[in-house]
């Protein structure tokens, strides 16, 4: 489907040049209609139907008969309120058919208020919170009232059915259609033309921790310690190189006096390395990457400074009021990527060299100032040309995506850029260096949008930045050791791209690679909320005007906050074919002082959990149980820096799995099977090389154990209470089946 959305984007800049202000607004095809359903109320009045785009969406049934009316309101967007009225309380059921990517959510409200939390799931959603059903194929959102009870169930073909109960006299649903598109103004998000990137982006970038002194010794260091602490097993992919290798035949060419550092721009900029800091150059890192068993990602920008080009060609860029090239700070001139003979010789032949020599992710940086710096400040160029400043840009990607094939990862990089939706796979959301804040922000944008990206990640962190957005400037700062947990975890609790950036003795010392290696991978999610935790970000996105923007230099009202007050709780719900349990993370993040966490209570209700049930809790960190609830349960007091990782899994009658010490999900990374048969509990994980698995089991008293078995081996157990610890030591990274047995009085 991308590849007709890239030759539609083609089509409207290099055959059709001058239609392009009509054709650039066209839907592109299998979009679907911006309109209200159309409400169908049943005999004896029900009964109803919602029909949209054609299909019947939702199928309602009324204990009684009610009153139902639809109102539609119509400004830049399309809110329809179908209202129901009786005279007397009656049962509601609505059977909702959604496509594969049809979720359960929850709208912002009362729940929130009482419970501030960051929720996102993992599989089909059934949490008590939710009251909306979100189908991103078709970019529509339905809502119920609050304390609506929603089922999720995938179907045999694929799809998804939602059954959703509430009892009211007077009830109100509410259906936006493009919701994400036109609520959310993100004009660019047409969900039916590209998947979101669904695999962990996990690694390493050479940014942070060497900046502009990175070699190719530095990186076959990297490389080999890497493979000796198997951090390919663990799940992490890719070695990403930054700006350091670029520019070897630029030596002594003139380049803008705007330039800022960032020369070249030609296709041999990015192709032809620098033979003093990579004497073989690009291939011969893809290789050695390759070979260390990684996947090779390079950083590269959408720049343009060589000076000899631009006298050569000063039509190939976006003109100035005076007529001639314009330049502008960071990205100096910017390409006029609606050209064919532009992206022939200027952009296509890099995209296609990454793509030749191997390259699986590339990150393409200074976009933002292309568009703010050089576009927006040529307003009357675009006018002009026919052409909206955005879809230059949009062209640019367009020639990446196209070169660089589906499979490549493309990460957009600085700052959110709602123009890039649809063609890169994630966003960096923030200014340099890693943004914690920047995924609260973001967070119903990760799944459905794109990835996000809150920058590298330095588990022990050594310096920090003086200022924000562009970094130049640096101090030395000293972290605390739980720093090495808490920040990796945070990513991968998030769902959000966990690129590390330390220097090798970090990594050389294994108590600083616990948390990375319990983070990694990286599940894919969605949000468990279409709201955003802070929406201060997004609501700027909805009011403001894009061409507003004119200086990428400083962070933009739109782009995340790195640093500020971190969510408490994160809540990731889990629903596998084996199994389902939510884990609750509890993070003391300090802002400013370092002040531990009070002793407190949660309520289940207000995690979305059923109260009536009784829950067992383990704390993944400390591998304690905390013991069985219901209702509620106590947390103590949590040191700065410190993080709690909840499992919560309903009590069964019967032994069942606690939690697993391999990640941080306590089972949903590595656990391929699971079931209870014949007084067994049954599994398959994937275990790695020389690192111990543990599985905590809880065993009710009228069990006992009569053997563990992992592979062909019998497994060492530890009792502690009621928990019973199985533990297996691999020889080797693989599956392994293991067969708890039990007799029960």
């Amino acid at each position: 489907m991308r590849k007709l959305f890239i030759s539609c984007i083609f089509l409207l800049f290099f055959l059709n040049i001058n239609s392009l202000d009509q054709a650039s607004n066209k839907e592109l095809p299998g979009g679907p209609e911006n309109a209200p359903s159309l409400l169908e109320v049943g005999d004896q009045q029900q009964s109803f139907t919602l029909t949209y785009n054609g299909s019947i969406i939702v199928k309602g049934k009324l204990s009684g008969p009610a009153i139902l009316s639809s109102d539609v309101l119509e400004e830049k967007t399309i809110t329809q309120h179908i209202s129901l009225k009786s005279e007397e309380r009656i049962h509601v059921e609505l059977l909702v058919h959604g496509s594969s990517e049809a979720l359960a959510a929850e709208t912002r409200g009362a729940a929130q208020v009482t419970f501030p939390l960051v929720r996102t799931s993992h599989g089909l959603s059934n949490n008590l919170r939710n009251n909306a059903i979100y189908d991103r194929n078709m970019d529509w959102m339905l809502e119920a009232p609050e304390g609506t009870q929603i089922q999720s169930d995938r179907l045999r073909d694929g799809s998804t059915r939602f059954t959703l109960t509430f009892s009211a006299r007077e009830a109100e649903i509410i259906f936006r259609p493009r919701y994400y598109q036109k609520h959310k103004n993100l004009p660019h998000f047409q969900p039916w033309t590209y998947q979101v990137y669904k695999e962990s982006v996990t690694g390493w970038s050479s940014w942070w921790a060497f900046f502009r002194e990175f070699t190719e010794q530095d990186n076959a260091q990297i490389l080999e310690l890497w493979q000796e602490k198997h951090f390919a097993d663990y799940g992490y992919r890719f070695i990403q190189i930054d700006d350091v290798f670029q520019g070897g035949q630029d030596a002594g060419r003139e380049n803008s006096e705007l330039a800022s550092g960032y020369l070249g721009g030609r296709p041999t900029t990015w192709l032809d390395w620098k033979k003093d800091l990579f004497p073989g150059g690009l291939s011969a890192y893809v290789s050695s990457v390759k070979q260390a068993g990684f996947k090779p990602a390079v950083w590269m920008g959408c720049f343009f400074s060589d000076m000899e080009t631009v006298n050569q060609h000063p039509g190939w860029f976006v003109q100035g009021s005076d007529g001639k090239p314009a330049a502008a700070p960071w990205v100096s001139y910017a390409m006029d990527a609606t050209q064919k003979e532009v992206v022939d010789a200027l952009i296509r032949p890099t995209f296609r060299g990454f793509k030749n020599a191997g390259v699986e992710y590339v990150k393409i940086d200074q976009l933002r100032h292309y568009l703010y710096d050089n576009l927006h400040n040529n307003l009357e160029w675009c006018e002009e040309q026919g052409i909206q400043p955005y879809e230059v840009l949009r062209a640019y990607l367009g020639v990446a995506r196209e070169e660089l094939g589906d499979n490549t990862f493309i990460l957009s990089c600085w700052g959110v850029l709602p123009e890039s939706i649809g063609l890169a796979d994630a966003c960096r959301i923030g200014g340099d260096g890693y943004g914690p804040v920047t995924m609260q922000q973001y967070n119903s944008w990760n799944g459905i949008v794109w990835r996000n990206d809150p920058d590298h990640c330095d588990v022990l962190p050594r310096k920090k930045a003086r200022g924000a957005g562009n970094v130049t400037l640096t101090e030395s700062i000293e972290a605390v050791d739980r720093e090495s947990i808490i920040r990796p975890a945070l990513a991968s609790i998030a769902g959000a791209m966990l690129m590390l950036s330390d220097k090798p003795d970090v990594y050389q010392k294994d108590r600083n690679l616990y948390g990375l290696r319990r983070s990694a991978p990286v599940l894919f999610s969605v949000p468990g909320q279409l709201y955003d935790f802070d929406p201060v970000k997004t609501d700027q996105i909805i009011a403001s005007e894009r061409t507003d923007i004119t200086s990428g230099k400083r962070p933009s009202p739109i782009d995340g906050d790195q640093f500020g007050e971190i969510c408490t709780f994160w809540l990731n719900e889990f629903n596998t074919s084996y199994e389902n349990w939510s884990v609750l993370h509890r993070l003391n993040w300090p802002k400013g002082k370092n002040q531990s966490l009070e002793v407190l209570s949660v309520k289940f209700a207000n995690l979305g959990l059923d109260s009536c049930r009784e829950y067992l809790i383990y704390e993944f960190w400390t591998g304690k149980f905390l013991g069985a609830f219901s209702e509620n349960f106590p947390l103590g007091e949590l040191e700065p820096y410190g993080l709690e990782s909840l499992a919560i899994r309903e009590k069964l009658d019967r032994p069942q799995l606690l939690s697993t010490n391999r990640h941080l999900s306590q089972g949903a990374a590595e656990v391929e099977m699971l079931r209870w048969e014949d007084n067994s509990l049954v599994g398959r994980s994937r275990m790695v090389v020389d690192d111990e698995y543990i599985l905590s089991l809880y065993v009710p008293e009228d069990y006992h154990l009569s053997g563990a078995m992992v592979g062909r081996m019998e497994a060492r157990v530890e009792w502690e209470g009621r928990v019973l610890k199985i533990f297996h030591l691999p020889e080797q990274t693989t599956s392994l089946s293991w067969t708890i047995s039990f007799e029960k009085d």
